[in-house]
């Protein structure tokens, strides 16, 4: 047994602090980042429509979409775990749901084309 029990149980309490924040809003407003990932992406393909005449400098625009690609991946997984943590540990159940839908409904739409 510890000496300092007190120390001991304020340890504990600072283990578990992450269980006490609010995961379903947390996972809904990273779907809402997601989805507006698509804005970016229409920008994106914007910036490369551009007519080969147009006399200025040609930007490779690669690096900013693989940047885009990454982000959006690592912002739905995260979602998708804020979400199950959420649902879990009864932590705004309701927004989990709505972002849980959310997502798997975005993850389909990027998906579609490559399955």
């Amino acid at each position: 047994m510890s000496r300092h029990p007190q120390a001991a149980l304020e340890i504990q309490r600072r283990r578990r602090r992450w269980r006490q924040w609010p995961w379903g809003p947390i996972a809904l407003g990273l779907a809402l980042l997601a989805v507006s990932g698509v804005f970016a992406v229409g920008m994106l393909f914007g910036a490369g429509m551009r007519p080969s005449s147009a006399g200025g400098p040609v930007v490779n625009l690669m690096p900013f979409v693989i940047a885009l690609a990454v982000a959006e991946v690592l912002t739905i997984s995260a979602g998708f775990f804020a979400a199950v943590l959420g649902w879990r540990l009864n932590r705004g159940r309701v927004t989990a749901a709505l972002a849980m839908v959310l997502l798997s409904l975005w993850a389909g739409i990027l998906l579609h084309d490559l399955l």
